[in-house]
């Protein structure tokens, strides 16, 4: 099968919001590549320099492919929407590519990551060092997003691990390739909801619950977001965009018990005051941030 790419490279911080648009508009696949993220895994042992090309490891710009089926064109309104976050001079490029070539542009850019104090990520086709302790996800996301490399996934995956104690009712907002859910699960999680609107995530994130052995802790649903009802969650996790959170907050909070606990990433730094003011205004403590980058993920208690 023949696939549209469409490619936005861009020097602004905006990766989860295009990535957002572009799943909005019916990706099959996305693909965020950032060079800044992969030197600072380099500069921190979690990955290996050369597995990089020299020149790709000195780039500056932020690049997002995502994945249509052929052919597709972009509208000028979705130009002018990608534009309105870009910047003007964002460039964007329309190329073909076959499956075999997907493939193997994903998984040239996704290896082992350790996150948090005992959790490592790592694609099902790559051996990792495992010390004493470590709880291993073994993900090959397909064409889902969510593979332990990317900053929000990192950052809900340290709030989780932190937050945890074992027994909860985790829901999983979001699910792309399972990683949250199945991080729950192997952290101690009685049972674990994993909600998303795309079909292809749900087939995608099944196969990875199966291959990690926790079916019988984590069901799949494929359910729009805004209309999840009867639920009583100890701990939702939302990695997703700010926009997208501040749609869903108020259903959100609904959904998590007196005293819950909302795990929530994919918030641009100058989104999140607007953000926190909305989030308090729902009945929400904050309790604990953390900001990477340009990235900020939030752990916010109901009152």
């Amino acid at each position: 099968m023949e696939w549209s790419e469409i490619r936005v490279s861009t020097d602004e911080p905006c990766a989860d919001f295009v990535a957002g648009l572009f799943h909005e508009w019916g990706a099959g696949g996305v693909i965020i590549e950032d060079p800044a993220a992969i030197r600072s895994f380099i500069a921190q042992g979690i990955w290996d320099a050369h597995s990089f090309d020299d020149e790709y490891l000195k780039g500056e710009y932020l690049v997002i492919r995502a994945f249509f089926p052929s052919p597709y064109e972009l509208s000028q309104e979705q130009m002018d929407n990608l534009r309105e976050k870009t910047g003007q001079n964002c460039i964007v490029d329309v190329l073909t590519v076959r499956d075999e070539e997907w493939a193997d542009n994903w998984k040239a850019f996704y290896h082992s990551t350790r996150v948090g104090s005992h959790l490592v990520v790592k694609p099902s086709w790559e051996d990792c060092v495992v010390h004493d302790g470590d709880i291993v996800i073994e993900l090959d996301p397909g064409m889902a997003f969510g593979t332990g490399t990317h900053i929000t996934t990192r950052q809900c995956l340290e709030l989780l691990e932190q937050a945890m104690a074992g027994g909860e009712k985790v829901l999983d907002v979001g699910t792309g390739s399972g990683i949250l859910a199945i991080a729950a699960a192997k952290l101690g999680a009685q049972t674990v909801k994993a909600v998303d609107i795309d079909p292809v995530a749900i087939e995608v994130a099944r196969e990875n619950i199966k291959a990690n052995g926790v079916l019988g802790a984590v069901s799949l649903e494929q359910r729009d977001l805004a209309v999840l009802t009867g639920i009583e969650a100890d701990t939702i996790t939302a990695n997703l965009t700010a926009p997208v959170i501040r749609n869903l907050i108020e259903n959100l909070t609904n959904l998590v018990r007196a005293d819950g606990l909302i795990i929530a990433a994919g918030i641009g730094r100058e989104q999140w005051p607007e953000l926190k003011e909305i989030m308090e205004r729902n009945g929400l403590t904050i309790e604990k941030i953390l900001i990477e980058e340009d990235w900020v993920a939030v752990a916010a208690r109901r009152s």
